[in-house]
């Protein structure tokens, strides 16, 4: 019976670099005993599974980089705890609306980004890849501010210069 199905045990994740420097080692026990769980991240899940391998690190703090599903703790693993729901962008809208504990978004790629609109949290983040020639998500995110928009300063506002490479754009829309 897959109810019954036996999960095993993971070792305890650490919150690593980016976690200190973020202050989540602060309250890491507390934060594994009882996970918010109010950030989801839609995306396809395959590819979302490969970032969640990646490995985040401070250069030059000496500590060892740690991968982000550590840090995030999502619910495509069998873990013990999350803090992070997982929505694959082809299945979303039958998840719509999300948890009212869902306080941040994570929108990934153009086909998770046409669900703008319909998402209800303090905070959403789209992430774009420019080098794909349909420009049908980031023409919705520029329709949006242009339409209900208040520009966000990257710089003062969020005291965040983005790096080399990086195209970054910021505002806020009423509920």
């Amino acid at each position: 019976m897959p109810e019954l199905e036996v999960w095993g045990r993971t070792p305890r994740p650490e919150p690593g670099s980016v976690g200190q420097w973020a202050h989540l080692d602060e309250d890491w026990d507390a934060r594994l005993a009882a996970p918010a769980a109010d950030l989801a991240i839609v995306g396809t899940i395959t590819w979302l599974q490969e970032d969640f391998d990646a490995r985040l690190g401070r250069d030059g703090d000496g500590m060892s980089p740690t991968p982000i599903h550590d840090l995030l703790l999502p619910d495509t693993a069998k873990l013990g705890t999350c803090f992070t729901r997982t929505y694959t962008s082809a299945h979303l809208a039958e998840q719509i609306p999300l948890p009212q504990e869902v306080r941040a978004v994570i929108l990934d790629g153009s086909a998770a980004v046409k669900y703008l609109q319909s998402i209800e949290t303090p905070l959403v983040i789209c992430v774009l890849d420019r080098s794909v020639a349909d420009e049908t998500a980031s023409e919705i995110l520029v329709q949006l501010r242009n339409s209900r928009g208040e520009p966000v300063s990257l710089l003062q506002d969020l005291v965040w210069p983005a790096p080399l490479g990086i195209e970054a754009l910021a505002f806020t829309v009423p509920l």
